[in-house]
């Protein structure tokens, strides 16, 4: 299985998954323009060569390029109900067929599915979105996780995620940068809370829970553009994985993600 971001921020997040023929785009929130270049960039594919098309919620940095990416390809797309419903009149706007549902399938959390030689496991979220989830990943023995856009992580989720090989975790932001700028009271109120974003910190924490005796590679993912630094995500992680479980750190190789470019395609 190898995997790339594609985009991740709060301006857009698109991830991309491949296993032999499957190939599977999990969220669409940057332009099909966009979407159709990355691809083509760190995969040579294109979105009419998807296999199925994950959607983990409805918020615009998620979606944006769905409408693009249902036109240009065959593929299914899956996402809960309460997703669905937040963007009907999207996909109805992008499916021109009497029956939108023939492109549609229900995801339930908890209830794993298979597309092709991927197992998919999708489980809730605390996000503020109407009927969020995330998704983990496996083929094989290569397993993947992606955990953004949550809170926190429930130990319900740890135990879902226990023994992946890599993730896609969500380090959002730094607590104090978040107190200290411009944004509103209500929304850092929203950030910082329990249907928010994960911090440095709280990203950390919950990784020192999740790991063994076996290397993880971390990609760190969905940094915010004013509460947060690359590096600093980096050294705060580090240094709380030293603090709580200082063999841990060598155990951990963390990796940058970004909004501007994909990540390069990496083999699990």
């Amino acid at each position: 299985m190898q995997f790339s971001v594609l985009s991740s921020g709060s301006s857009g997040n698109a991830l991309y998954i491949q296993s032999g023929e499957t190939r599977i785009l999990l969220d669409a929130g940057i332009s099909g323009k966009q979407l159709e270049t990355r691809l083509q960039s760190v995969a040579g594919v294109s979105l009419s060569q998807l296999s199925a098309i994950l959607v983990t919620h409805e918020h615009v940095d998620h979606v944006r390029g769905l409408p693009q990416a249902l036109k240009q390809s065959s593929a299914l797309a899956y996402m809960t109900d309460g997703t669905r419903h937040a963007v009907a009149d999207t996909i109805t706007k992008a499916i021109p067929s009497a029956d939108p549902d023939a492109r549609m399938k229900g995801v339930v959390a908890g209830e794993p599915f298979s597309i092709a030689d991927v197992r998919v496991t999708p489980f809730a979220v605390s996000h503020d979105a109407t009927e969020p989830v995330a998704y983990r990943f496996d083929a094989g023995d290569a397993s993947l996780a992606v955990l953004t856009d949550l809170g926190y992580v429930s130990d319900a989720i740890k135990e879902i995620v226990h023994g992946c090989r890599c993730f896609v975790l969500e380090t959002n932001h730094d607590v104090n940068m978040l107190r200290a700028g411009r944004y509103p009271w209500n929304v850092k109120k929203r950030i910082l809370g329990d249907k928010g974003h994960l911090s440095n910190e709280d990203a950390a924490v919950a990784l020192t829970d999740l790991l063994g005796t076996d290397e993880v590679e971390v990609y760190m993912a969905h940094l915010s553009e004013e509460n947060n630094q690359p590096d600093l995500a980096k050294i705060t992680v580090e240094s709380t994985i030293r603090e709580i479980h200082p063999r841990y750190v060598e155990q951990v190789r963390l990796h940058h993600t970004s909004r501007k470019q994909p990540t390069l395609l990496r083999q699990i």
